[in-house]
């Protein structure tokens, strides 16, 4: 119904024509579920009166405080029928109803018809092209990370936007999920499309969707850890988040979302640990799709994952843009292994501080005859390293030029400083100090030669 709001709607009767050689005579189910009724305060009645017409009346209590009058629109009612088991793929029955009264009329409707068409589907297969392939197994793997980054907006599969090769049109998308659903236990997930991957090379010749064995997903002991660690606390650090899962046997598929603050952070690298196998066969598919703040990523394999591969890395980058001190975490928002959903209250805190300026220690120090001086800069400026005896005598100056801000500590970055004066003369052992400057800041440590 469109709207029932201020109608006062407190009974209603429908009669449904359908074709009764196509469906049973009986409807298998009628209910009030995911409706706009409320079970607990209508009463509902049905009959089938001759064959192909159904019957069914509710009502709820007249005049009551608290009737169940409904409110906005939705599903009255739903009726489940069952269908010939000889039907073929195309055959159909109109649907109608003759005989719609709200408060025995006294509330004015209208109804629309509808079609019933049995189709034959090929599970597995939401491509369309008449078989369950590996690609197949890549729609499906990205369909769940994209409703797991963002849920409700989901990729629609192409079955539902071109027809396939065993429908004259295109699928709708509660269809279409059955289609994907291969494993037959509940919400699409990356088991599905580990089963058609299976499917595909022939390890399997049949889903359980249609042999009738039991769901896929089963319960997975909690052999398996989440772990974070930050490079440093500076703009621009790399923190990686790590599910190590290869305590978990037999392990063909997993979904794991993380949920970040994305002022402060950008993924920027996905990946499972490289198979310590040369087989091709032992990589697994692997998708990532992101959204307002959340990561979401599935894996999926024909054969088990070997146990010292079963190690997935997400990494992200620091804002390189904060001038103030910044803490947040990371946290896991949803785990799936092999299908079974696990509870997890993971969550990594992480600080970012802003670049300052900086001298620090030398390395190594003592030395011979080289060493380097690791820095960090507030802003971009020219940088000088001066080095002075421990009595004041100047020694050698380092000219570095133009630095950007950061970090400048290894050794492709930091000063070098290859134990020689000014003339080229190595100098002798003993303490020397070095100052910095860069701009207006100016930082002095020391440092030990040693022969």
């Amino acid at each position: 119904m469109s709207d029932t709001t201020d109608l006062g709607i407190e009974a209603v009767s429908l009669s449904l024509s359908y074709d009764a050689a196509l469906l049973p005579p009986a409807p298998a189910s009628t209910s009030l579920d995911s409706g706009i009724l409320d079970p607990t305060k209508w009463t509902i009645e049905q009959n089938v009166g001759e064959a192909g017409t159904w019957n069914v009346a509710l009502a709820t209590a007249v005049g009551a405080a608290d009737s169940g009058i409904p409110t906005g629109g939705g599903t009255l009612v739903t009726v489940r029928f069952a269908v010939d088991a000889e039907a073929l793929n195309g055959d159909a029955s109109l649907l109608s109803l003759t005989r719609c009264e709200l408060n025995e009329g006294l509330v004015s409707s209208s109804t629309v018809a509808g079609v019933f068409t049995v189709l034959d589907v090929v599970y597995g297969d939401v491509t369309g092209n008449g078989a369950p392939t590996s690609y197949d197994a890549a729609w499906v793997l990205g369909h769940v990370a994209a409703e797991l980054a963002e849920p409700g907006s989901s990729e629609p599969f192409p079955i539902e936007l071109t027809p396939p090769v065993w429908s004259s049109e295109v699928v709708p998308p509660h269809i279409a999920d059955i289609v994907a659903d291969v494993g037959r236990d509940g919400p699409i997930d990356a088991g599905d499309a580990s089963l058609i991957l299976q499917y595909d090379v022939g390890l399997i010749t049949v889903f359980p969707e249609l042999d009738g064995a039991a769901p896929t997903g089963a319960p997975v002991p909690l052999a398996y850890t989440l772990r974070g660690i930050s490079a440093s606390e500076r703009p621009g650090a790399q923190i990686t988040v790590t599910l190590d899962a290869t305590g978990v046997s037999d392990l063909r598929a997993g979904e794991l979302v993380l949920s970040f603050d994305q002022a402060l952070l950008t993924p920027v690298d996905v990946s499972l640990r490289r198979p310590t196998s040369d087989d091709p066969a032992a990589k697994p598919l692997l998708t990532q799709r992101e959204a307002d703040g959340r990561v979401a990523v599935a894996f999926a394999s024909a054969r088990p994952i070997e146990r010292a591969d079963a190690v997935l890395d997400i990494t992200f980058e620091a804002s390189r843009s904060i001038s103030t001190t910044r803490e947040s975490a990371i946290r896991a928002s949803h785990l799936r292994l092999n299908g079974s959903r696990i509870e997890t209250d993971f969550a990594f805190p992480f600080r970012i501080e802003p670049f300052a300026n900086r001298l620090m220690a030398n390395y190594p120090n003592p030395f011979n005859p080289e060493t380097w001086i690791p820095f960090e800069l507030a802003d971009a400026a020219d940088v000088t390293i001066r080095i002075y005896g421990l009595g004041g005598d100047f020694v050698r100056a380092l000219e570095l030029g133009p630095r950007p801000i950061g970090e400048h500590v290894g050794r492709g970055r930091a000063a070098h400083w290859d134990g020689r004066n000014a003339r080229g003369e190595a100098v002798a052992s003993g303490v020397y100090v070095y100052e910095l400057t860069a701009g207006d800041y100016h930082a002095v440590r020391r440092m030990v030669v040693m022969k």
